[in-house]
């Protein structure tokens, strides 16, 4: 498949997720809020600097990041989802932050900003999902200043990444197909494209970045209230799981609902469900 073509299907896929993500903000931000913060430190972040943040989704790291940098610093948001920058807006809109701004690009590779005007690039969870990881990271370069940070944060290991184990076991008992957990390949842009930390560095290093260094810890990726919940987030907030449930009858996905939410329970109670996982979270200098 043409790389044009890959990212036009990756671009379908975050179309579909940006309703559920929008609406389940809480539910990824809130359990975010650790690796985020985590993300700023990384960075060195000071008050008065401007950071850039590829992927932004609905707006995390940009609320930690403008908190750090302050009523004088700046952040920009970028994404390819129109839904997603939309509902980013909608957010800073209600909190009353002026110190963000978000934009819709057309690609990784083309971040529509002036060379060396920002002093930190952040992208969470989201270069691992890019058909060109090297390029998206070429271009948050020569938008740093000398000296400037880029801090990634990808998927690690996907065995201890609960949500995408518990998807994987409850989808297999009901039909046959390919793994959901596909082996960790840098090549093909996915959940655990980049679950390697040499992978991630040397991508890094062929950017340009210097003093490039990776941190692995778990944290919490996603949260719900109560089982069902959580499986209304993983069915509208998942492009590929959106794509595999509408290709079902109703019959079956009833059936695979059933199924999960009663997993769900029996692995988390009738509490709160806090998915973990392991991430990688990568920095380099420019």
């Amino acid at each position: 498949m043409s790389v044009l073509a890959l990212r036009a299907d990756k671009l379908e896929e975050w179309r579909l997720s940006a309703v559920g993500w929008v609406r389940y903000r809480a539910n990824f931000a809130d359990a975010a809020v650790p690796s985020a913060r985590r993300m700023v430190e990384l960075s060195g972040a000071r008050p008065g600097q401007r950071a850039l943040d590829l992927a932004c989704g609905v707006g995390v790291p940009a609320h930690q990041l403008a908190e750090a940098l302050g009523p004088d610093g700046y952040v920009l948001g970028l994404d390819i989802a129109e839904g997603m920058v939309a509902g980013a807006r909608a957010w800073a809109a209600a909190t009353g932050l002026d110190t963000v701004d978000f934009r819709v690009v057309p690609s990784e590779r083309d971040l529509g900003v002036e060379p060396g005007t920002f002093d930190i690039g952040t992208c969470r969870a989201g270069l691992q999902y890019m058909v060109e990881p090297g390029a998206a990271l070429r271009a948050m370069r020569d938008a740093l200043r000398p000296g400037g940070r880029m801090v990634a944060m990808t998927v690690g290991s996907p065995q201890r990444c609960t949500s995408l184990r518990i998807l994987e076991e409850v989808v297999a008992r009901h039909i046959t197909m390919p793994a959901l957990i596909p082996e960790p390949d840098k090549d093909v842009p996915g959940t655990v494209a980049l679950s390697d930390p040499a992978d991630l560095e040397a991508l890094y290093r062929d950017a340009g970045f210097t003093d490039v260094r990776t941190e692995v810890a778990d944290h919490p990726i996603v949260g719900a209230d109560t089982a069902e919940q959580y499986w209304d987030v993983c069915e509208q907030s998942a492009g590929p799981f959106i794509l595999l449930l509408r290709s079902l009858g109703d019959d079956l996905r009833a059936a695979i609902r059933a199924d999960a939410i009663a997993t769900l329970r029996a692995e988390f109670g009738g509490g709160p469900v806090v998915m973990t996982g392991e991430t990688l979270i990568t920095v380099g200098t420019r």
